[in-house]
């Protein structure tokens, strides 16, 4: 039985128009049902950036020293030396001396040796060939006071660095980050994105940060990503991941804005869990599928490899390209709170979109979950699917799915 079609557009007019034309009109069976569900079927949620103000509850620092996310606030380490650095077209000058540390610079190329703890790089001013690398044997911060820095030849700021490194984006400013189409390598060192660190990256203050990245991913830690309440990032990479976290990505708070266009590229990239309590987070992934040999790589707005956790906060991500994933996750997920909208709007050939794939089970007892696929299952689990009694909405049609509680 063929479905009554509510509403003709002009545009699914006109494919119809020639159908028909290219049919001569002589059967009176046609099957339009492809051209009808391509303009019938719209997600409900649209997806776009969103950087309108945030009001969030205070960021409060934990305080129990035996907490395991002690050391993720700034504020419970006490910087007590300061090294300001002012970018100046070709050239960087250095600004207050500390013991235990050298600073070293060629041209706006700036390389810091740190044995000494507790040091806060203010970087300030503008260069469109320069960067920032550190070595440090203890955590530092990087407070991004106005700063806009390009290097050509490889990653912005490039941490060597296995400690915390908090990046403070102060009230009222905005800086930007920009690598290079192609990178220099240096042997026995990773530089994975145009902000990079070897060790955890943690993201405070209410200042925005805009990251463009050309040859890599945008934001790369080879432990684990901080997003705390508070700053606005805004992340777009033609090359790579937007941000990926090795070991985890945990979302607090904050504006987050992600697009990433390569091929098989994923908005938020995580090889362990990924929690999500609050902000607003955004990522869209417009690449195909990436086919090399006999192994196919989709792309996604999110890639989890172990658990997701969502308790609050609002996430929208959409994949549009063939076979995207608006959630991939290989393990459980967990949705608890929070308002979650996860859209494919690619085709089906190589890879099959969906707007959530689970490998194991899915629980949800809290928020709302929309999610939506053009041409394929919106909601896959290959586990159990678990949603609690209170909810106010299942509503489950052939592409889309929604419920809220």
């Amino acid at each position: 039985m063929k479905r009554a079609i509510k509403h003709i557009t002009p545009s699914l007019a006109c494919a119809i128009a020639i159908m028909l034309a290219a049919t001569g009109c002589q059967k009176d069976d046609t099957n339009f049902d492809k051209v009808i569900a391509e303009y019938e079927a719209l997600p409900d949620v649209d997806i776009e950036w969103d950087n309108s103000a945030l009001t969030e509850a205070p960021d409060e620092p934990v305080t129990d020293e035996a907490d395991e996310f002690f050391n993720d606030y700034v504020e419970n380490t006490d910087f007590t030396s300061t090294i300001a650095i002012d970018y100046n077209g070709n050239t960087a000058t250095v600004t207050g001396a500390v013991g235990g540390v050298v600073v070293e610079t060629d041209g706006a190329h700036v390389t810091v040796t740190s044995a000494k703890g507790h040091v806060n790089y203010i970087l300030s001013g503008s260069t469109t060939n320069g960067s920032f690398k550190i070595y440090s044997f203890n955590k530092y911060c990087i407070t991004l006071s106005g700063v806009n820095i390009t290097n050509p030849a490889g990653a912005a700021i490039n941490s060597q660095s296995s400690k915390s490194c908090y990046i403070v984006l102060p009230h009222g400013t905005s800086s930007t980050l920009t690598d290079g189409a192609t990178y220099t390598e240096v042997e026995l060192e990773d530089q994975k994105a145009a902000l990079f660190s070897e060790g955890q990256i943690i993201f405070s203050g209410s200042g925005s940060l805009t990251i463009n990245a050309t040859g890599k991913a945008g934001i790369t830690s080879d432990d684990y990503l901080r997003f705390r309440p508070g700053p606005h990032i805004n992340v777009t990479s033609t090359a790579g991941n937007g941000v990926k976290g090795k070991d985890a990505v945990y979302i607090d708070g904050g504006v987050l804005n992600i697009t990433v266009s390569a091929a098989g590229a994923k908005g938020i990239n995580s090889e362990g869990l990924v929690n999500v309590r609050g902000g607003r987070t955004t990522a869209i992934a417009t690449g195909h599928t990436r086919i090399e040999g006999t192994d196919t790589t989709t792309c996604a707005a999110m890639k989890v490899d172990s658990v997701l956790n969502i308790s609050g906060g609002t996430l929208r991500l959409k994949a549009t390209g063939e076979g995207g994933k608006g959630i991939n996750c290989n393990r459980s997920i967990t949705l608890s709170g929070g308002d979650v909208a996860a859209v494919a709007t690619g085709a089906k050939e190589a890879g099959s979109p969906k707007g959530v794939k689970c490998d194991q089970d899915m629980t949800m007892t809290g928020g709302r979950l929309y999610v939506y696929s053009a041409w394929a299952t919106p909601l896959d689990v290959n586990g159990l699917l678990t949603v609690a009694g209170s909810h106010t909405k299942y509503e489950s049609k052939k592409r889309s799915i929604d419920i809220q509680f």
